[in-house]
C-alpha cells in the first residue's frame, strides 16, 4: 500500500514539516487518549509526547481520526510515539456539551461528506441544513443522499427534492435504494481512490446498508 491510497497528496505534501527521525502516519482510530495510525506497512497504536500534550492549547489541537501525522516508531515498528500533526486540510467538529464555546473534533482531512436521510420517516430540511452548517464550516464537499426511496411513492420523492431546492440548498442529491439499486451506480462514480469520504446521519437512515 502507499501512502496515497491512504489519502496523501501534494497539498498535504506542501504543509508538512517532519523531522528527519520521523515517518508519516495517517490516524485511524481515537478512543480516550490512545491512538491508532496507520502508513503503508499496516496500523500500530500510538500515544502523544510529552512535548506534544505539552504544546497543545487545547482538546482542538489533539489528534482525531483522520489527521496526519508525523511519527516515531519503536521496538520493530510495534507502536509509535506521535510528535506533530499536519494542519488540517477540511475537519466535521460539533460543540462540546456545556455553555463554553468548545468544540471537539470529530474528523479530519475528508474530502466528502454523504449526509444521509430517509425518505421514510427521517427527513427534515432543518436537520439537512445543520449538517450542512457543520459540512461547509469545515470546507468538505457535500452529496445527499435520501434512502429508502422504494418506501415512498415517485410524488412523494419530488416534494421532499422541491423543498431541499426551495431551501436554497445547491449540494448534489442522490436518491438511493438498496432494494431497487437506485443511485447505487451514482455513489460509486463519486467515490473515488485516494479520496476520503465519511457519511453523516440519525440511526435507523440506511448509513450502514
Amino acid at each position: 500500500m502507499e501512502l496515497t491510497e491512504l489519502g496523501w497528496d501534494q497539498g498535504l505534501a506542501g504543509q508538512a514539516s517532519c523531522g528527519a527521525d520521523l515517518r508519516l502516519a495517517r490516524v485511524t482510530a481515537v478512543d480516550r487518549g490512545r491512538y491508532v495510525v496507520r502508513n503503508e506497512q499496516g496500523e500500530v497504536p500510538a500515544e502523544l509526547t510529552g512535548k506534544f500534550l505539552h504544546t497543545a492549547a487545547s482538546a482542538v489541537d489533539l489528534p482525531c481520526v483522520g489527521d496526519w501525522a508525523c511519527v516515531q516508531y519503536h521496538d520493530a515498528e510495534s507502536h509509535a510515539s506521535i510528535h506533530d500533526v499536519v494542519p488540517r486540510r477540511s475537519f466535521l467538529r460539533r460543540k462540546s456539551p456545556g455553555k463554553n464555546i468548545d468544540f471537539q473534533m470529530i474528523a479530519a482531512n475528508i474530502d466528502v461528506a454523504f449526509i444521509v436521510q430517509s425518505c421514510h420517516f427521517d427527513f427534515n430540511v432543518r436537520r439537512l441544513e445543520r449538517y450542512l452548517v457543520m459540512v461547509n464550516e469545515g470546507q468538505i464537499e457535500p452529496v445527499l443522499l435520501l434512502t429508502k426511496t422504494d418506501l415512498v411513492s415517485v410524488a412523494e420523492l419530488e416534494r421532499m427534492l422541491d423543498s431541499i431546492r426551495a431551501a436554497g440548498i445547491t449540494a448534489r442529491i442522490v436518491p438511493l435504494s438498496n432494494v431497487t439499486g437506485e443511485g447505487v451506480e451514482q455513489v460509486k462514480q463519486i467515490m473515488l481512490p485516494g479520496k476520503t469520504y465519511c457519511l453523516l446521519g440519525s440511526s435507523g437512515v440506511g448509513k450502514t446498508t
